[in-house]
């Protein structure tokens, strides 16, 4: 019956992430998920991604400062594919990369009910960028987007060219 669960800031880790995941997939009515700042890594995105696939109905995920890195963004992406019904995801300062963001964007553009997005802090180069571009167009809902420092390389301090849909939000 838990719909709401803030388990942030508590360090889990590998270990406890595996744990954790035991847990939230018996919990497929949650609708709001906190694990911001448990430094999970890329194999505590693992094993959490299949807790994940069962939590359809969650329009709340707040996944920062977990250090997922490319290998972990593929394995959660994977996840959020199934989630249709999300309006807010962060997943600011884990070091995505281009490639860690090319696989989230693939979720991304199921996710038509999208409003707030944070993917700041994330270095996602310019390959990275034109892949939100590209998904952008097609998440008209977004009221609130956070890029802050996602740009690796200072492009966007440096007023660089910036695809369409992403230089609308930052204008000259």
């Amino acid at each position: 019956k838990l719909t709401h669960l803030d388990l942030s800031s508590n360090w889990f880790e590998v270990e406890g992430a595996a744990a954790v995941a035991g847990a939230l997939g018996q919990m497929e009515k949650m609708t709001q998920l906190n694990l911001g700042n448990n430094y999970l890594g890329a194999e505590g995105a693992a094993a959490l991604a299949g807790a994940l696939r069962r939590m359809e109905k969650l329009t709340h995920l707040d996944l920062r400062n977990n250090e997922l890195g490319a290998e972990g963004a593929a394995a959660v992406a994977r996840a959020l594919g199934r989630m249709d019904k999300m309006t807010q995801l962060n997943l600011s300062y884990n070091d995505l990369g281009a490639k860690g963001f090319q696989a989230v964007v693939v979720a991304l553009g199921r996710m038509d009910k999208m409003t707030e997005l944070d993917l700041s802090v994330n270095n996602l180069k310019a390959e990275g960028a034109e892949a939100v571009a590209e998904v952008l167009l097609q998440m008209d809902k977004i009221t609130k987007l956070d890029l802050r420092r996602a740009v690796g390389g200072g492009a966007l301090e440096q007023n660089h060219s910036l695809p369409w849909p992403l230089s609308r939000h930052f204008p000259r």
